[in-house]
């Protein structure tokens, strides 16, 4: 028999006098699948806010971990400019000799009592971090007086290592020293502090190569 548009009109004004009726009409009527999918979005909607969860825990632990592994890598370049400090502080005459005789390191503690009545408080506070202060002489056919040498010392030679020596050693200039700022590391971080070496007259000692002597003997002669 044909279902008429009557017969739907007439279904349709049951179920809504008879809403409970619906649940038998959607069985009927939808697939098991059908009928399971609000089950199913629920479901999908839980899956994904743990999963989420645990995005946001993993992204927190990653972040957790990039910082450990930066307070290592600090801590590691620490150590390593320590010990490079140390190798050039005991072997002074090796790395330095070629320019001074009679090559020797000087204990910071030197600076207070010595210079006291040359430099202001202030300025001795900025000269003691200095990373290594050597004394030696130039050979005879140089004049063969006493040079002092400032000497700011790093794996890695920037812009502010090639400052700190420049200051320091006109601190040591101003307290009536010939004093001649040095860097020593292993490379420059990048070309611009080459250059820069250059128009500050700094002499360099990186990874055993020599440079910039001469020029920056002659400004702390001058």
């Amino acid at each position: 028999m044909a279902f008429t548009i009557n017969d739907l009109r007439d279904l349709t004004r049951l179920l809504l006098e008879r809403p409970e009726w619906l649940g038998e009409v959607r069985r009927i009527v939808l697939t098991e699948e059908l009928l399971s999918l609000p089950d199913i979005v629920r479901g999908l909607a839980e899956a994904q806010r743990r999963t989420e969860e645990r995005l946001d825990q993993l992204a927190a632990h990653v972040l957790q971990l990039d910082q450990r592994v930066e307070r290592v890598e600090k801590h590691v370049a620490d150590m390593r400019g320590i010990l490079l400090e140390m190798r050039y502080r005991d072997k002074a005459p090796a790395f330095f000799g070629s320019w001074l005789r009679k090559v020797r390191v000087v204990d910071m503690g030197f600076v207070p009592d010595k210079l006291a009545d040359r430099l202001t408080r202030e300025e001795i506070e900025r000269l003691l971090p200095l990373d290594l202060l050597v004394r030696g002489q130039l050979p005879p056919q140089q004049g063969g007086e006493e040079v002092w040498l400032a000497v700011e010392v790093s794996n890695v030679i920037d812009e502010n290592d090639v400052a700190r020596a420049v200051e320091r050693a006109g601190l040591l200039r101003k307290a009536g020293l010939r004093a001649v700022p040095v860097v020593a590391g292993r490379v420059v971080a990048s070309g611009d502090v080459a250059s820069l070496l250059e128009t500050q007259r700094v002499a360099s000692l990186l990874n055993g190569s020599r440079s910039g002597w001469e020029q920056a003997l002659d400004y702390a002669r001058a």
